[in-house]
């Protein structure tokens, strides 16, 4: 999902327990996945769209706004102990960051993707965008960001549960797609033609049923990603799995892709690129805390795994998106959604290089 956005126009825009199962082998795409993605003329087509969504996201009149400055505080944490390390395979553990703000609207990081820049965007549960800047020569967060609030299609801030809860995002060619819970849907953002001051765009209606199975209000679609076609990845687990959909031409979903995680693991965010593919996986209960399960594979079939959980740094991680590291190799971006609680949970950034 990377964007095209030069880096000096997107600065611009500057906002139950159980028993666990054994690990398994990894597989970061599963079989029944991988071989159902081809092209298809029914899919929902993004150059098609994009014109008409930019013109109803920036319409005339409407001048563009630059977010609000967020000032970040970066504090380096410990990656945890060496024995740990047998939890992560194919990949380094490059970097662990907790980022912090003044702004009280900082937090509930979810949706995640990557600037041509290097930069970071995320997506907020409360309704906002979040720039979080990238040092390019050390590949560290370097304390820059802003920060702006989503608007509805009348040009009023969505506010409450119920309108604001967004939870994945893509990011492409100056356009943010962007999937909520509770009222599922998925809307377009025209940052590029607009900043601050875009409006929601209605690109498609989500069900709220899914093969006879209620979409849970905060089990829904949590995971956005695009390679050529525009995929859903559903947080809920249903009989077969969770569901991984494609957007169609006519706003209905592709039902046939199934993601398969561990017992308790829910699916919580994914990235396509090139091919490869990204996929962060939750498990939690009030014992064990949080379990992260991240899988990739790159283009040229790479693989990596990253076990996490206590002792090693763990939160509550549902943003993931492929980048590249000061070296230019693959790297994988992780953010954790701390729901606005600092007293116990954090807002944690990690970075997994791919091993060459």
């Amino acid at each position: 999902m990377r964007s095209l956005l030069a880096t000096s126009t997107f600065i611009a825009l500057t906002a139950c327990a159980a028993p666990e199962p054994t690990p398994g082998p990894a597989a970061a795409v599963p079989a029944d996945v991988s071989s159902e993605i081809v092209p298809s003329l029914e899919a929902w087509d993004f150059e098609t769209a994009a014109a008409d969504l930019r013109a109803a996201s920036c319409p005339d009149g409407v001048e563009f706004t630059r977010a609000q400055s967020l000032p970040l505080g970066i504090t380096e944490i410990d990656r945890g102990p060496d024995a740990q390390a047998d939890a992560i395979a194919g990949l380094v553990f490059a970097g662990a960051w907790h980022l912090t703000a003044d702004n009280p609207s900082f937090g509930g990081l979810s949706g995640l993707d990557t600037l041509r820049s290097g930069s970071l965007l995320a997506v907020s549960d409360a309704g906002a965008f979040v720039q979080i800047g990238i040092d390019p020569d050390t590949g560290a967060p370097d304390g820059l960001g802003s920060i702006s609030y989503m608007l509805g299609a009348e040009g009023r801030q969505l506010k409450g549960k119920t309108s604001a809860d967004a939870e994945g995002l893509v990011f492409k060619n100056g356009l943010a797609l962007v999937s909520f819970e509770r009222d599922h849907r998925i809307e377009a953002f025209d940052l590029e033609g607009c900043g601050a001051a875009a409006r929601a765009a209605r690109v498609a209606d989500l069900p709220g049923q899914v093969e006879g199975e209620d979409v849970p209000n905060n089990r829904g679609a949590e995971a956005l990603s695009f390679d050529d076609q525009l995929f859903i990845g559903f947080e809920f687990r249903g009989p077969k799995g969770a569901p991984t959909t494609r957007l169609m031409e006519d706003g209905s979903l592709d039902l046939s892709l199934y993601e398969r995680p561990p017992a308790f693991h829910l699916q919580t965010g994914s990235d396509l690129e090139n091919g490869g593919r990204a996929t962060v996986f939750r498990a939690y209960d009030p014992v064990r805390g949080n379990r992260i399960l991240v899988e990739v594979t790159t283009a040229d079939g790479r693989t990596g795994e990253a076990r996490l959980k206590s002792p090693l740094p763990v939160d509550n991680f549902e943003g993931i998106a492929f980048g590249t590291n000061p070296e230019s190799q693959t790297r994988i971006w992780l953010i954790s959604d701390d729901n606005f609680n600092p007293d116990n949970q954090r807002t944690l950034l990690f970075a997994f290089d791919v091993l060459e």
